[in-house]
Formats: structure tokens, C-alpha cells, sequence
């Protein structure tokens, strides 16, 4: 999934400027499975023009009107949420669909590729999804529902993977002129292409490379072939005994190393998608690998009419999308760039855009004012996809490169750790994100709930609170769940705490330091917010939050060289299986990203101190559970017991601190509860089958009943 480094599975992450402290969404791994390329969200604003609305000419096609399945209409064989599939959206308005949509991005998210098989990010996706089908796709709940595959089905071990295909999707370019006939040769091509060392140069072979038999073996292949590798084509990663196959036109199988119950939901990730092989050779491989928007070809539901660097996209229907009689989609749908969030309430007011996050300002303007015309449209919306964790750095240095022992003695102590999981009362900082119900954003999990449910309907993070032992506990709006067994009391945690590292010659109070960008006012708000969280919380006798600052990398000027002792991170799935967030933590795995990269434990583990030897048993036991809960493939129910009781080790001992969930408000002329809800995957910004209405936004009163609907068809 991409990862995304903020003012924020994985790989395909979400973009916008937000008023909370920087973030980072993971985006993919290099040839050791550790990506360096990031997307920064500490965005200094640059004055940008915006463009009027206008009313662009296109094909003439069916607005956004009434909601159907997924575009694909078949009937799937997995079960993404609890919802049952042909499920209505949660929509009952009626009401008249807007033919136009005009949606914004903030000025910094430009694209980068529009090549799905290359991009490492999320702006990239969220526009490119638009344009290239996949596998499967995602209902409103989250289901995978059908897409270019019909229906799919495993072996009784979950060793090899059938998909069976439309005969029906064609390639055309930008002038919706059909070019191509798309069929299973296509995903061997685009897989042959993503394998390939010298042709993709992308950091998104981690998940094909793990998974599918051969595929690691077939990069390491074309890596060694150098300059030849170029004249490699998919015959010869069959002949190399990659586990793809296609014995016709519309059936591809896929064989796994490993028994793999959930890669059903691997597929519908970008790695696996297809691509023509005779755009390849018209365009040849620098050509394909740096297509725009023009030379590509296109087999999803939309086209580029226009595109203005720095300013516009604008989409126009495909003509001949094969699901075009199956879905909804907008005559026109365009992005808009902005400078800057502060902006789009006026946008919005002058009809410039049809949907708008509001500013904490926004917000208390707002709600101030019982007279506001905005009162009764504000909309609270669903979280997004990510998980965001404040995770430790066990093996902190300073500014010269020499360990930092204060700090890493005493985070290494186990009662310190805990008085920052069960301690730290964050609902002032929550209000930066959630103004109106800030412990709407409360973070009790390491993984984000919605990526799977067991065989019972049971989501899974609901079985790492019964672990936790406060699976009985429910939003109040008033305290933080994880802080009523004690009321937030840490009294003897941190006398615990300063008892043991006195001891071992701690001073007090240490030192935690936290990085923002230089200049960055937003983040210098929000991290001022949360130091006064830290001194509220432990006293300044105990812990004191220092805010420091970097030039343009964080994780070139602050990360990599080990100067923080936080830093938060959201992740985002990549496929529906709990490994996917915690494999990212565990020891002697060089494929855990964060344990690697940002934890720096794995640092630890290969030259201990002796007041580390606690901290790394603790680890220890964790990463066993994940073991064992890995080993368990044919038992769904007891692979995600297991998984939960690894995710209660790693809470329960403070390994990483859960943060907040993503819940904005926002003024809106769209129901965002019929969007996809992916919560892996690339297609939670596919425009299909939209409730949208023209005239005034929805009311409160409607997202509520929408929000009630959703959450009783998924159970949650």
C-alpha cells in the first residue's frame, strides 16, 4: 500500500491536506521489500488559479442516479464485510443526481504516472483507478465484487487461484477508439512487466513476490540479466515457472507458494492488473513505463478529456466500458487543484466544488452561529481506510549519531511504554482532525477495522478487544476506552516507571522528540496541542514532548538517521488478512517494514544492550503469536484468534501506540456511503454508481441515518 508522510496494508493510501501532525503511509518495497519513496503532506502552500466551474462537452451517458451493485454485476465468491452481496447503499433520498461533479485535491498532489502498474502513490491511483479496471472491485461495504473477473474461486487448500474472466472488455485510447481486445494474456503481460527489474524500476513487487510461486525468483532473474531482461517477455516468466497461467482467452490461475486463504484480496491489487502487450510495443518500455494520459490506453469506466498541470483533470465517459449499461457514472467529473483546505468552504459556497472538509476554523465559525446556513448540512463522514499508530524508537540518536541512552533506557522499560498507551489523553488533539466529536478518531487497534470479518460476522479488531478485555466498552463521546479501567490514572505505572530507570541511572523528566517541518504552521498548531497533551497527561516531571523541525525529508533528515523517539504512521491495508499490519512489526523479518525502518528494533535485535533484553523478549513473544497465527490457512476463525491475541501482546506491552482514526466533516452534494469503501486496493476513488444531488447538500440528519444504515449492514 502507499504510505504517506502527512501534515500520513500498505500500499494505496489517501491524499488531502489535513490539520494533523505529519504522517506516513507506507507505499511499497524495494528489491528488500523497504521502499524510500514517500509523498509528503507537509505541503507549503503556493498560490495557485482555480478554475471557474464549467459545464465541459462529452459523450452523452447516463448521470449518477440511482445506486446498482458494483459495475460488473456478478456474483463474487469472497466476503470483504458482513454485508450481504446486492445489498442497497444506505440511500433513501430520492433525489436529483448531479450530472457534473467537481471534487478538489490539494495543489501539492499532482500526479506522477499514469501508469497503474508503475505508480507508487495514491494521487496517481485515485485518478488512475478511473481509467483501468482490475480484477475485482468493491462494493459500498467493502465486499470485492466482480470486475474484468466474473468469479474466482480456490483449491481446498488455498494453493491455487482460478479467475474467470469477461469476454467482453476492450483497450481503447484517449479518443475512446477501441484498439484491443483484452484478454488473459494481458495480466501475464502486466505481471511479466511488474516482475521485470529492468522495466518496472517500482518498489510494488513485494506482494506478487511474496505470494505467487516464482515471482521473487523471476525478479531476481531479470535483475541479474541486466540490459537483456528488456527483451524478456511473459513466455519467458512461464518457461522460468512463475505460478501464472492462462490455459484460455478468460481464465487465469494462479499458484502460491504458501496456502494463502485471502489472495482473493492480494488480486485486486494494482501489482496484479493488465496491460496491452501491443501498447508495449508501439510505445516500447520507456514509452509504456512514462505513458500519460494521452498515450495510454484505457479499460475502465472514464477517459481524460483534459488535464492542466497543477490545476485539472476532467473525465468523460468511456464509450465503450463494458459495464456501461451495469453502472452509473457522471457526464463529467473533475478534479479541481487548491492551494490550500482554508479555501474551500468559499469554493463550495460559489458552486466551485461539490463536496468540502472542513477546517477546525470552518467548524467553529460554523457551530458558533445557530443562524450559519451550513448548520443543518454538516456531514460527519465515515473514517478513512487508516490506521495510525505513534510508533517508538528503541534506538534513538542524537544530532552527532550517538545513542541517545536516556531516551532509549527508558523506553525500552515496560511500565514507561504503558503510561503512554494507557496514560495519554489525546481527545484535545483528536479535536484538531474531529472538532464537533473528537473521540470520534479514537485509535484503541493496531489494525484499522473493516479489513476482515470471521466466518460469524465478527470484525476482527472486535476480537482483539475482548484479548484487551474492553470489547464491552462503546463510544460515549466523553472518555478514551482504553482509559476507563484506571480513568486515565497512570499514577503507579509512572512511579513504576521512574523507580526502575532511576536505577539504572535514568534522569527525569525525558525527553521526547517529535518533528515537524519547518514552517509548517499547521503542524506547529497540532504538535503544540500535543505537548500540551504529554504535559497534562504525564506531568513535566516525567516526559516532556520536544517539537523540532526539519528542512524537506522527514525520513531523509529525521527518520533514517534515528532523531526521533515518535513518529506517527498510518498504515493502509494492502490485502484483507491481519499480517498485513502486524508482519510489519515483528523480529528477523526483513520484510517488516516498520520494525526496519522506523521502530528501528530490528537495530536492536542485532546488538543488544542489557537493559534491552526486556523490550526484545517482549517483542519476542509477539512475533511467535504472528508465527503461529501465520501457520493457521484453513481455519479462518481460529488464523484471526490467533492474530488477535498477537495484536493484544503488542498492546498490552506498548510496543506502539495506536493513535486516531481519520473522521472529518464536510459539506456535501454527494452520499459518500455509496462510494466504494476498499479498504485495500486502489478503487475507493472509482466515480461508479454515486447517489449524488444537485440543489442543497445532504443534512446531518440524513449522514446519520446513512452512517446507522451502514454500521447494521456491516455489523460493526
Amino acid at each position: 500500500m502507499l504510505e504517506y508522510e502527512r501534515c500520513g496494508p500498505g500500499r494505496f493510501v489517501r491524499f488531502g491536506t489535513r490539520s494533523v501532525p505529519f504522517f506516513a503511509f507506507r507505499i511499497g518495497k524495494k528489491e528488500n521489500n523497504i521502499s524510500e519513496e514517500r509523498i509528503s503532506m507537509n505541503i507549503d502552500f503556493e498560490s495557485r488559479n482555480i478554475t471557474r466551474r464549467s459545464f465541459l462537452k462529452g459523450a452523452g451517458v447516463v448521470g449518477a442516479a440511482g445506486l446498482l451493485s458494483a459495475c460488473g454485476g456478478s456474483k463474487s465468491n469472497n466476503s470483504g464485510s458482513t454485508a450481504a452481496s446486492g445489498v442497497e447503499a444506505p440511500n433513501s433520498t430520492g433525489a436529483t443526481p448531479l450530472k457534473e461533479y467537481i471534487s478538489w485535491e490539494s495543489a501539492n498532489r499532482e500526479i506522477e504516472s499514469w501508469n497503474l502498474l508503475y505508480s507508487q502513490t495514491l494521487s496517481d491511483a485515485n485518478v488512475v483507478t478511473n481509467l483501468w479496471d482490475g480484477l475485482m472491485s468493491f462494493d459500498c461495504y467493502g465486499k470485492l465484487v466482480p470486475a474484468i473477473a466474473t468469479s474466482w474461486e480456490a483449491n481446498e487448500d488455498s494453493t491455487v487461484w482460478t479467475f474467470h474472466l469477461r469476454d467482453d472488455v476492450d483497450w481503447c485510447d484517449v479518443n475512446g477508439e477501441v484498439k484491443s481486445h483484452l484478454t488473459s494474456k494481458d495480466f501475464l503481460v502486466g505481471f511479466e512487466w511488474v516482475l521485470n527489474a529492468l522495466k518496472n524500476e517500482a518498489f510494488n513487487t513485494s506482494m506478487p513476490s511474496e505470494t505467487v510461486v516464482g515471482a521473487a525468483e523471476y525478479y531476481d532473474l531479470t535483475k541479474d540479466k541486466g540490459d537483456a531482461a528488456a527483451d524478456m517477455t511473459y513466455e519467458d516468466m512461464l518457461a522460468a515457472g512463475v505460478g501464472i497461467e492462462a490455459p484460455d482467452d478468460y481464465t487465469l490461475v494462479f499458484t502460491c507458494k504458501n496456502p494463502c486463504p485471502y489472495f482473493d484480496t492480494v488480486a485486486a491489487y494494482n501489482s496484479f492488473y493488465p496491460a496491452s502487450e501491443d501498447l508495449i510495443n508501439e510505445l516500447g518500455i520507456d514509452g509504456f513505463r512514462a505513458c500519460d494520459y494521452s498515450t495510454m490506453w484505457y479499460n475502465g469506466p472514464y477517459l481524460i478529456e483534459e488535464y492542466i498541470q497543477q490545476n485539472t483533470k476532467s473525465f468523460i465517459p468511456n464509450p465503450n466500458y463494458y459495464a456501461a449499461n451495469d453502472c452509473t457514472r457522471f457526464e463529467h467529473h473533475t478534479i479541481t487543484m487548491i492551494p490550500d483546505r482554508s479555501m474551500g468552504l468559499q469554493l463550495y459556497e460559489n458552486g466551485e466544488v461539490d463536496n468540502i472538509d472542513l477546517t477546525e476554523s470552518n467548524l467553529t465559525t460554523i457551530t458558533s452561529d445557530s443562524n450559519n446556513e451550513h448548520n443543518k448540512f454538516l456531514c460527519e463522514k465515515r473514517p478513512t481506510k487508516f490506521s495510525y499508530q505513534m510508533h517508538l524508537n528503541f534506538q534513538r540518536k542524537d544530532e552527532n549519531g550517538n545513542l541517545d541512552e536516556n531516551w532509549n533506557k527508558a523506553v525500552s522499560n515496560r511500565a514507561f511504554r504503558q503510561c503512554f498507551y494507557k496514560g495519554i489523553d489525546f481527545t484535545n488533539y483528536y479535536a484538531r482532525t474531529n472538532k464537533i466529536n473528537p473521540l470520534k478518531c479514537e485509535n484503541d487497534y493496531y489494525t484499522m477495522p473493516g479489513v476482515c470479518y470471521n466466518t460469524k460476522g465478527e470484525e476482527y479488531t472486535t476480537l482483539v478487544a475482548k484479548e484487551m478485555g474492553f470489547d464491552t466498552e462503546k463510544y460515549d463521546g466523553k472518555t478514551m476506552i482504553r482509559h476507563r479501567d484506571n480513568g486515565g490514572d497512570i499514577a503507579d505505572l509512572k512511579k513504576q516507571a521512574m523507580e526502575e530507570l532511576s536505577a539504572i541511572g535514568v534522569t527525569f523528566p525525558v525527553h521526547c522528540y517529535h518533528y515537524i517541518k519547518s514552517g509548517d504552521t499547521t503542524a506547529l498548531d497540532t504538535a503544540t496541542v500535543l505537548k500540551q497533551c504529554f504535559s497534562e497527561s504525564f506531568g513535566d516531571d516525567f516526559v516532556v514532548l520536544d517539537i523540532g523541525t526539519y528542512v524537506s525529508s522527514l525520513y531523509k533528515e529525521v527518520r533514517n538517521v534515528q532523531l526521533h523517539s515518535i513518529l506517527q504512521n498510518g498504515w493502509g491495508a494492502d490485502f484483507g488478512d491481519p499480517v498485513n499490519f502486524l508482519g510489519q512489526e515483528v523480529l528477523s523479518d526483513d520484510n517488516a517494514y516498520y520494525a526496519q525502518t522506523t521502530s528501528w528494533i530490528a537495530a536492536v535485535e542485532a546488538d543488544p544492550k542489557d537493559y534491552q533484553k526486556e523490550l526484545l523478549a517482549d517483542y519476542q513473544e509477539f512475533t511467535d503469536l504472528v508465527t503461529e497465527a501465520k501457520a493457521i490457512v484453513t481455519d479462518t476463525d481460529a488464523r484471526y484468534a490467533a492474530f488477535a491475541k498477537a495484536e493484544a501482546s503488542m498492546l498490552n506491552n506498548a510496543l506502539c501506540v495506536p493513535c486516531l482514526y481519520e473522521v472529518f466533516w464536510c459539506l456535501t452534494h454527494v452520499n459518500e456511503y455509496t462510494k466504494i469503501n476498499a479498504m485495500y486496493g486502489p478503487c475507493n476513488y472509482k466515480a461508479v454508481n454515486w447517489e449524488t444531488r444537485q440543489g442543497d447538500g445532504y443534512t446531518t440528519e440524513e449522514y446519520e441515518a446513512f452512517s446507522a444504515a451502514f454500521n447494521a449492514a456491516t455489523k460493526a
